[in-house]
């Protein structure tokens, strides 16, 4: 008993400070304060953390953010852009932490501290905090006009690597304020800064094309094309300079010249050095070089851009080539394994040549040399090795000039055989070793061959194609030079009047949304008419009031969209719900709870009329959508 109450009253003292401390502690560390005219942060660190002091004043920052709410305007681009959800998500986040990185109107209530914790409580005025975000947007607004009227003006100049650059900045100048509704007006026109400078990095490859001069050329085994391929990228007819492009066979195979950036006119040269497959018809597909245009790829707009870089211009050179093979006379002058023979024969007629049996009727005349010799033995731990050394020499030539054309040598490759397999076994284990190396070297050296009785075909310095358009500079080579440097010419920014927030049109879009049944108790509402790029989308929101579920069953060829001109327009695709597809989609449409629906069609302004029509005969008539 004596001990049990010397340890009850232990506990007792060592509760007093904990239960003083507690008592101590000032309201708002007990329960989180709640103001109607300022957000509120509170925070706490350990004491005994390093920098615990910075630390409860970083976590009070953050919770003070939380409480700011990022609302989505109707109008900006986040509720524009067809990837909703995670990208929202993503954004809005971003944005919230944007906005802890730079409120600086924040200012400190109390401070608390007790034997093992810090607690401080920052608060923000609300209306200060809503100045802030004017001024910001305001702010963003300026530099992203900025950076996207300058944009346009250098892509209708022709500097398409500049305009995506410029564009970009753009984005990042507004990506703060993503969520708002950014007008402006400039030279008497308005704008949503947003969803144009989205559009334009959308669409910046719209009207680009590379074009050949010629298409189609005519080649020969073993020899390049004499003319060099004018390559031309242009915008809407206009020439786009400084863009690189790459090129790689994608039937056939041979030995292409890189390209250099094109020039003032849109133009940079091809070569064709050399062909080295058997196809009578071999292609070469041209593209632009993507890794210019890597803010498609990653970075913070890569979610929104990510089908871009899958639809880069590009074209097809076509190469007939003439079917009349290369004949080849082989002739040994050692051949200490017939195995290693049959395989120089066999890679030869796989690649191009046609092995014939008189030297009187071949193009080239390739000579073996062929030997393997015994080495030491080499004791092992189980049994003993027999070291082999093959050499092998193979030397191609032309038949009608004597030009020796390849020189190919294997020296003293060295191959391990046990001691019981030293005879003919020996020799033919030896000659697998020279095979994988001829397999592997033989034929690339074979492809590097260019056959032709005035040897090698130059580059020319001068180039001058027969077609006019596109037509290579003079001073075009084939050899890659730096690439050129553009400096854009400075532009004149108008200035702008920036829309007040929030902004109204006046007219038909009112708060008032446009509803009609469609069937007992279903109804329809229209929500908005969105356009970006060659595309319009019709969002609308199906309206279950019963108490039961019902099914929405729609077919793209039951619905009728015709516009203010009384034009009719097809269905492009059909969203109900997380369904889609450009043909048919049904969804269950539950009570009370908004079903999407989302109408894609070519671009128009306005909608004179839209019918909907299911499966089971229902037709409701919206009219005068915009």
């Amino acid at each position: 008993m004596k001990h049990w109450l010397l340890f009850a009253l232990a506990a007792f003292l060592c509760y007093l400070p904990l239960s003083g401390q507690q008592k101590n502690r000032p309201d708002w560390v007990r329960q989180h304060p709640v103001d109607r005219l300022n957000y509120s942060g509170v925070g706490m660190a350990e004491v005994s953390e390093k920098d615990y002091q910075q630390k409860a004043k970083q976590n009070a920052l953050s919770d003070l953010v939380s409480e700011i709410k990022v609302e989505i305007a109707t109008r900006s681009l986040l509720n524009t852009i067809e990837e909703a959800g995670s990208v929202k998500q993503t954004f809005a986040e971003s944005i919230r932490t944007q906005t802890r990185e730079e409120i600086e109107d924040f200012r400190l209530v109390d401070s608390w501290q007790g034997d093992n914790e810090y607690w401080v409580y920052y608060e923000l005025n609300k209306n200060d905090y809503a100045d802030f975000v004017e001024a910001r947007r305001q702010k963003a607004i300026r530099n992203g006009f900025d950076f996207w009227y300058k944009g346009n003006v250098v892509l209708r100049q022709g500097d398409l690597v500049t305009a995506i650059e410029l564009f970009s900045k753009g984005m990042d100048a507004i990506r703060p304020v993503l969520n708002q509704e950014l007008f402006c007006s400039y030279e008497g026109k308005t704008i949503n800064l947003g969803t144009e400078l989205y559009a334009a990095l959308a669409g910046v490859f719209d009207g680009v094309a590379v074009v050949l001069n010629p298409p189609t050329v005519s080649g020969v085994p073993f020899q390049g094309i004499k003319e060099p391929i004018a390559v031309g990228v242009y915008r809407n007819g206009s020439p786009l300079r400084n863009i690189r492009l790459k090129a790689e066979f994608i039937f056939g195979s041979g030995d292409l010249s890189s390209m250099s950036p094109t020039g003032e006119t849109g133009v940079t040269a091809l070569y064709v050095h050399n062909i080295t497959s058997k196809q009578a018809r071999q292609q070469i597909g041209i593209s632009l070089v993507d890794d210019a245009f890597s803010v498609f790829r990653k970075g913070a707009y890569a979610a929104l851009f990510k089908q871009i870089l899958s639809s880069l211009p590009k074209t097809t050179l076509t190469i007939e080539t003439e079917q009349t093979q290369v004949s080849a006379y082989v002739k040994s002058v050692r051949n200490d394994v017939d195995i290693v023979e049959r395989t120089v024969k066999s890679l030869l007629n796989n690649n191009f040549f046609n092995v014939v049996t008189s030297p009187s009727e071949a193009d080239v005349i390739v000579m073996l040399d062929n030997k393997c010799r015994k080495g030491n033995t080499i004791p092992g731990e189980l049994y003993n090795f027999i070291e082999f050394f093959s050499t092998l020499g193979i030397k191609v030539t032309n038949n009608r000039t004597g030009q020796i054309m390849l020189n190919y040598s294997i020296n003293d490759e060295r191959t391990l055989v046990p001691e019981s397999k030293a005879g003919s076994q020996g020799k033919n284990m030896a000659a697998r070793e020279v095979i994988k190396r001829l397999n592997r070297e033989f034929v690339r050296e074979l492809k590097k061959l260019t056959f032709d009785r005035v040897g090698k075909i130059l580059e020319r310095q001068q180039v001058d194609p027969d077609i006019p358009v596109p037509v290579t500079d003079p001073s075009t080579s084939a050899k890659e030079p730096a690439p050129v440097v553009s400096v854009p010419i400075p532009v004149e920014v108008p200035e702008i009047t920036l829309s007040p927030v929030p902004v109204k049109k006046a007219g038909p879009e009112s708060s008032k949304a446009l509803r009609a049944e469609w069937f007992d108790g279903v109804f329809v509402e229209f929500e908005k008419l969105t356009v970006l790029g060659d595309k319009s989308k019709i969002h609308l929101r199906i309206m279950n009031e019963t108490a039961d579920d019902c099914e929405v069953d729609l077919y793209s060829g039951n619905l009728t969209i015709v516009n203010d001109k009384g034009e009719e327009y097809p269905v492009l695709n059909l969203k109900l719900g997380s369904k889609s597809n450009n043909y048919r989609v049904s969804a269950l449409i539950v009570p009370m709870v908004p079903t999407e629906m989302v109408i894609e069609v070519g671009k128009l302004q306005s909608v004179a009329l839209l019918q909907l029509k299911d499966f089971k005969g229902n037709t409701i008539k919206l009219r005068d959508l915009k």
